[in-house]
């Protein structure tokens, strides 16, 4: 197994925001940084190259899809083609994480996990562990859920040794809870594994302090924190506030708690039919949802008119104009590439301020949607005592 090089790291004083150099697989990146979804890509709309650098695809597989596979019904051809219109739309000097999240409670066998296995390997620059949405769900018992966890990951893990070159993300998942996260990560570090994705499944940062202090305080403690990196995958923006049309952007604010790359948010929110219902309804009149790097809010516009007031026209060449497009993928495609292109202008910026050595606090002091958050981020800062 190859190891993931961590160098020229440099941690601000008053807030736990990294900055350090990754080479994985032969490639190099600069972080933080946010990764692009890159089935959202388009050719039409150009991101500037300043932000780019790492992306990331989900996959899904369902029991029967892996049992087509491993029956001889269906082969992955199909699976790969469609994974490489994708990939051919990103650099090959990029770093490529393909994730693949299997959804029901039936786990593949030892033929499944090496297709669910082989895929994320040749299809990522570091190798992700599979994401099981089946584990820890409320009135599950904990304890022995995390040995069926970890023996399942055991058995991915061996089942990509067989024949790597590349390193191996361990993945925690959120919904652990948290008096089990130390022995994970030991579990991880006894297979050499010290670089993490953690997986918020659609929540924001603020319910899960607990679980996030103990994946630091865990990293700490084996003292590899100069060699791994950690991922946020799934993390959620956040809900807007009762009678008004902005949301706190909750996502960006993960940075916070030392996570290198912030991918987007893969989870399907499942609603009650009435609700999901009013939803749609809202949605066909009011899609555009854009974040303001001035205040870290994501605002909800309901017209083109309302978005140019703080339209960055000098700062993005996505014309404004692309998000009254009446095909609702483009438009959604659009949002996503430019709410990653500000959020990864931002961290450019954090970057320059910890390199010069600059209070990134004061900083973010001028976000007035997120100041209320800063103190509990110097606090956590001033626990890690490093």
């Amino acid at each position: 197994m190859a190891k993931i090089k961590v160098f020229k790291q440099n941690i601000d004083e008053e807030l736990f925001i990294k900055s350090e150099k990754l080479r994985i697989n032969n490639k190099t990146v600069q972080t933080p940084i946010k990764s692009f979804d890159m089935t959202k890509l388009r050719k039409d709309t150009l991101i500037s190259p300043s932000v780019k650098g790492v992306n990331e695809i989900f996959k899904e597989f369902k029991s029967n899809q892996l049992h087509e596979l491993t029956n001889g019904k269906r082969n992955t051809e199909d699976i790969y083609k469609k994974l490489n219109t994708s990939f051919n739309k990103t650099s090959k000097d990029e770093i490529n994480f393909c994730f693949i999240k299997l959804i029901d409670k039936t786990l593949p066998e030892e033929k499944g996990i090496n297709i669910v296995t082989n895929i994320a390997y040749n299809k990522s620059d570091a190798t992700p562990l599979p994401l099981l949405d089946s584990f820890f769900n409320p009135g599950s018992d904990a304890f022995k859920e995390y040995e069926k966890y970890t023996d399942f990951m055991q058995r991915c893990i061996d089942s990509i040794n067989r024949l790597n070159n590349k390193a191996i993300l361990g993945i925690i998942p959120s919904k652990m809870p948290e008096i089990l996260i130390k022995d994970l990560i030991d579990f991880y570090h006894t297979n050499n594994i010290t670089s993490f994705v953690f997986d918020f499944d659609g929540k924001t940062h603020s319910g899960l302090n607990g679980n996030l202090r103990e994946l630091m305080i865990s990293i700490l403690e084996l003292d590899i924190l100069n060699e791994s990196f950690t991922y946020s995958c799934n993390t959620q923006r956040g809900k807007t506030t009762r009678g008004t049309n902005v949301t706190k952007a909750n996502d960006i604010l993960v940075y916070n708690y030392g996570f290198d790359i912030m991918g987007d948010n893969h989870t399907k929110t499942k609603f009650p039919p009435d609700v999901a219902k009013k939803l749609k309804e809202r949605s066909k009149d009011s899609n555009i949802r854009l974040f303001n790097t001035k205040d870290y809010g994501h605002y909800r516009h309901d017209t083109l008119e309302e978005a140019i007031e703080f339209y960055p026209f000098d700062e993005t060449k996505i014309p404004l104009e692309y998000f009254q497009a009446k095909n609702k993928l483009q438009k959604d495609q659009v949002q996503r590439l430019f709410n990653s292109e500000r959020i990864g202008l931002e961290l450019l910026k954090y970057r320059k301020l910890i390199k010069e050595n600059e209070r990134t606090i004061k900083y973010l002091e001028t976000k007035e949607q997120i100041t209320e958050d800063l103190g509990n981020f110097q606090n956590f800062r001033n626990d890690l005592n490093i």
